[in-house]
C-alpha cells in the first residue's frame, strides 16, 4: 500500500477499492498501488455512489443509454471546463504590455 493512504481512511467494506492492478511476469507477482480517490473518479465518487445507491437499475441504464451522464454525475464536465479556463488564465499573455518595448 502506497504510504499515502492510511489504514484509517479506508471508508469501503471491502476495504481499498484499486484503481489498477500491476502484474509481473518475471516474479509472478501482483501489485495493486494505491493513492486517495480522485474527488470526480466515475468509479468511486460519493455523488456516483449516491446515485447507484438511489437510483439502481434507473442509474445503469442511463449510464448505458447516454456517453456523457456518468462524466457528468461525477462532476468531471465541470472540472474540466474549470481546468480549461484556469489554463486560459494562465496562457493569456499580453504581448504588448508596458516593459516590454525593450525586447
Amino acid at each position: 500500500f502506497s504510504p499515502t493512504v492510511k489504514t484509517s481512511d479506508l471508508t469501503s467494506p471491502l476495504g481499498v477499492m484499486p484503481h489498477q492492478i500491476r502484474g509481473s511476469i518475471v516474479s509472478y507477482t501482483m501489485m495493486t498501488p494505491t493513492v486517495p480517490a480522485f474527488k470526480y473518479c466515475t468509479g468511486c465518487c460519493d455523488d456516483v455512489v449516491h446515485a447507484y445507491t438511489k437510483h439502481k437499475f434507473s442509474f445503469v441504464k442511463d449510464v448505458c443509454n447516454s456517453v456523457t451522464f456518468l462524466e457528468d454525475t461525477a462532476g468531471l464536465k465541470s472540472f474540466r471546463e474549470e481546468a480549461t479556463m484556469k489554463m486560459e488564465e494562465c496562457l493569456d499573455w499580453d504581448e504588448d504590455s508596458e516593459g516590454d518595448e525593450d525586447f
